[in-house]
């Protein structure tokens, strides 16, 4: 006797694409550039890539079947990411979400608040010279402001660990001293690293909503070409201002509502709101002579 087929499960369909599979890996390769660049620094060859890439392919399969409805089985998920369905099993019992966001470290929370609060920084948003301990303002009672989980100690030494800010004596008392208006890991720090993948994580995840028709999102740059290297030194130092302004703003609104918003149920979203720099050279195409009117 036949065996009765299995119940179609009802779906959404998904939303069509808005181009071709071709654009769209073109596009990919494009962003994926730097990654490689950084990935071949590390060590980490082609092979090594592509092992990893199962697990990721697999996690964005699982992810939109379950926008679509019920039916992430092994053999949906192997069918939409191209992987196989023993990998997709392994990755049941072994695989991690790649995705899940990592809290913010409490060192770089206190000094978002350093340079945010008008207690503890001056008009133009630089971190004063503070007191490491005493009442407020000191750098004791600015880490108790953000946190009560991690000692004052602790946050100063992962300051002064990250390069960030250093301890003064003077007069027989010992003051923190920040050494940036920014907070910016050393280059070849865990710390640096973390912040490229959140960071550039967020961005594409804002940049692909768009293109897939998500609620509209704030993802935009501004480009120039033709510029010299003195112009082009000239607009990043522009943009260090501006967005050292705007930053300032963000950080103490952001704080308000967070404050605001402890007591509400649905508190559960998070925000990421950045600002990025780069210059190369610009390989311009001369323009082709014009047709003369007949």
């Amino acid at each position: 006797m036949p065996r009765k087929p299995r119940p179609v499960q009802q779906v959404r369909p998904a939303a069509a694409a808005p181009h071709r599979p071709d654009e769209v890996l073109q596009a990919a390769l494009a962003v994926l550039g730097p990654a490689v660049r950084l990935l071949l620094h590390a060590g980490v060859d082609y092979p090594h890539l592509a092992a990893a890439l199962k697990g990721v392919f697999i996690e964005q399969a699982v992810a939109a079947l379950q926008q679509s409805g019920p039916g992430g089985t092994d053999s949906a998920i192997s069918v939409l990411s191209g992987v196989h369905r023993k990998d997709v099993r392994a990755w049941r019992l072994t695989g991690q979400p790649a995705g899940v966001s990592k809290p913010v470290a409490a060192s770089a929370r206190v000094f978002a608040r350093w340079i945010a609060d008008r207690a503890y920084a001056d008009g133009n948003g630089a971190p004063r010279e503070l007191p490491r301990t005493g009442a407020a303002p000191s750098f004791e009672s600015l880490v108790r402001a953000v946190t009560q989980d991690v000692h004052p100690f602790t946050v100063l030494q992962e300051l002064i660990r990250l390069g960030i800010a250093r301890v003064d004596v003077r007069d027989a008392q010992e003051w923190v001293v920040s050494t940036r208006t920014d907070f910016v890991p050393p280059a070849g720090s865990r710390d640096a690293l973390e912040l490229l993948a959140a960071n550039l994580a967020d961005h594409a995840a804002a940049a692909v909503s768009n293109v897939l028709g998500g609620e509209p999102l704030l993802e935009q740059s501004v480009f120039a070409a033709g510029l010299t290297p003195a112009s082009a030194a000239r607009m990043h130092a522009l943009a260090r201002t501006l967005w050292s302004q705007a930053r300032g703003q963000l950080i103490e609104e952001a704080t308000r509502l967070h404050q605001a918003d402890q007591a509400s149920a649905d508190s559960r979203v998070r925000v990421r709101i950045g600002s990025y720099f780069w210059s190369a050279p610009w390989e311009s195409t001369p323009a082709e002579p014009e047709e003369p009117n007949p």
